[in-house]
Parts: structure tokens; sequence; C-alpha cells
């Protein structure tokens, strides 16, 4: 494997292991998230919050382009190994950010720590999305994704085999999503159309995979595409509130997602200097913190306030509290999340490696 460089085809893409604008997508949706919770009136016209679908749809396409990978190189895929990998990446920071919250909460007492006793059931269950208001509840969105990472990799690896069968496994499963969303046949908190970004990933994935799909999105893979996407996707986030007017959210979130899913081809193939923008040095650092910024945004603001009580809502306290959470973000990266996430790997490798075969028996026993 080879890190991101030109690609030319489909063996280079498949060759490929890291694609650095990607990292830069996730700085992108993470300031979006900031601006949306804590810059005030004037940055709700940048919509932030639909920064975390961004993060759903390169959620789906990067953990479905690893299954098709393993598929492809051990010929099926090791469900086991996947677990250890994604409960390494996702749970140890969550939960260290959710005991430090639940101390602070204690601390203060009053509203804070009544709304996390009320919401710990879900958060120790990873159903966040169903918890009440509480000083977590931005995590939702891991509650989302992990139902996903439940499901999906299981359909995966047992329909998964083909093109043709990994395609139909995902229309099969949009067509139960959509049938779900319209005839409102979910429980009161589930939200069906928060999966269609995760969806749109994968299937993006799927169609990158293989040499006639791979053709199919030539087109998608030229700078002048990943400009139109981009500009389409601004659009998008100014006028959000005019469109989810007349349309509805959940069409507005449908709208983005696939955006967003049409966006990556570019992002990942084309030569162009958005590619290149998003792949810089300061935007690979964001990305690659981007997760424990998303945890400990709440309390890098509280931070900023602490030392500045008169501090409101605007430029001030987005960009201070960004660069509280960026500063913690990195010590967490450097001594918590990556050496625990580098350990599930290695956990993960020794889970797929077969077990080693037993010495012959000797004397009476083997001509038993």
């Amino acid at each position: 494997m080879r890190e991101q460089g030109s690609i030319h085809g489909l063996g280079d893409y498949l060759e490929t292991r890291n694609f650095a604008a990607l990292d830069g997508l996730r700085a992108v949706a993470v300031f979006l998230v900031f601006g949306f919770h804590f810059g005030g009136p004037r940055w709700d016209k940048f919509s932030g919050w639909l920064g975390v679908h961004a993060f759903f749809v390169l959620s789906g396409f990067l953990i479905t382009t690893l299954l098709l990978r393993e598929r492809d190189a051990t010929g099926t895929v090791s469900l086991k190994a996947f677990y250890i990998r994604r409960a390494a990446r996702i749970l140890p920071l969550y939960f260290l950010v959710y005991l430090l919250v639940l101390a602070l909460s204690y601390l203060a007492q009053g509203a804070a720590w009544e709304q996390m006793k009320a919401a710990t059931p879900y958060y120790l269950t990873l159903l966040n999305e169903f918890a009440g208001f509480a000083p977590l509840q931005m995590t939702w969105t891991l509650g989302v994704e992990w139902k996903y990472y439940l499901v999906w990799p299981a359909l995966f690896t047992l329909f998964g085999s083909t093109a043709a069968s990994r395609f139909g496994t995902a229309a099969c499963s949009l067509a139960l999503l959509v049938a779900v969303w319209m005839t409102g046949a979910h429980p009161a908190g589930f939200s069906p159309w928060h999966y269609l970004g995760m969806l749109v990933g994968s299937m993006v994935a799927i169609a990158m995979h293989t040499r006639r799909t791979f053709a199919w999105m030539r087109g998608l893979m030229t700078q002048t595409a990943a400009i139109a996407i981009a500009l389409a996707l601004f659009l998008v986030h100014r006028k959000s509130l005019t469109i989810s007017a007349r349309f509805g959210e959940p069409q507005l979130i449908a709208v983005y997602v696939v955006l967003v899913g049409l966006w990556l081809p570019s992002l990942v193939a084309a030569d162009s200097w958005l590619r290149r923008l998003l792949s810089s040095r300061f935007m690979l650092f964001v990305g690659r913190r981007s997760y424990a910024m998303y945890l400990v945004q709440y309390l890098a603001a509280q931070a900023v306030i602490g030392i500045s009580p008169t501090t409101v809502a605007g430029a001030t306290l987005l960009f201070a509290s960004f660069g509280v959470a960026l500063l913690v973000s990195d010590f967490l990266y450097r001594r918590f999340e990556k050496p625990i996430t580098d350990w599930g790997h290695r956990q993960a490798r020794a889970a797929t490696q077969p077990a080693p075969a037993l010495p012959a028996a000797s004397g009476g026993a083997a001509s038993a």
C-alpha cells in the first residue's frame, strides 16, 4: 500500500491506503459544528449542524472500503477484527470524556448532575440519541454510528461476496430505510434519515471498488466536479433554512449527504487544488484530532467562559473554543487515542491469524 498520490486508475486507487483529503474534510466538518454551537446568530447562515452528516458519509465510505479490501485480501471478513478496531477507535476516548463530564457535573450539582444521571443509562449502552438533554448531548451521533456498525458489516459479510450482491444489499438497505422513513414505522427518537449518510458513503465505496463502476465514477474525479460540488454544498449550507422549510429537514439531509457522497471521488482521486488544500498539513492536523475535538467541544467552551465570563456566543467564543479544543485534543490524540487505536489494530491482526499447528505426538500416543 502507498500514501496518496496521483490516482490514474483503479489499481492506483486500490493501492492507496491513506486518503489525506478526507481528513481535511473532517477538519471542515468539525469547524462547522463548532460554528453552529458557539458562533452565535451570525454563524447560523452556515448551518454547521449539517457537518455531522458529512462525518456520517465519511464513516460509511471508509469502513466499507476497509471491508472490501479485507475481502479481496483474505477472501472473507472478520467481524471480530472489525469490532476490535472500531471499539478501540471509539469507546476508550468516549468513556474517558464521559467520566470527566460526569465528575464535573457531580461537583457542580444542580441541573447538570440531574441531567447526567438521567442520561447515563443511555450513554453507557450507546443509545445516546434516546437520551434527554444533558451535557454530552452531541454524542447522539455515536449512538447512530454504532448501530450502523452493528448492522452493515454483518450484512456485507453475509451478502457481499460479489459486486452485484453488494449493490443489491445496499439497494435493499436503502429501500428499507426509505420505507421506514416514509411510513413512520419507527420508535420515537429513532430518525432513519440519520443513517442515510453512512449508507450513501458505503454505496460510493462499493462503486469505487470494481473496474466497471470505477469507470462510471470517472466523471466525478475531476477538478471541475470537485469545485462544482463544493459550490453546491456551500449553497445548501446557506439556503438550508429555506430548503428545510419548503421540503422538510430529512429531505435537506438527503440532498446534503448525496452531494457529499458525490464529492468523495474527486477528493479521493482528482488531481485538484481543492484536494491539495484539504490535504495540507494544518487540515490533516485538525482532521486527525476531530473526534476528540467533537467530544470535548463543550468542555473547551466552558473553559473559555470560565476564563472570560463575559464571553458570549460569537466569533470570540467560536475561535477560542476551537483553539482550546485543538490543544486538548492534540494531547489526547498523542497520549491516549492513537496508542489505543494502534493497540486495537494489533489485536485485530492477531485475531485473524490462524492458530499455530500443534506439534506432532510421539511414542505410544502416535501409534494408538
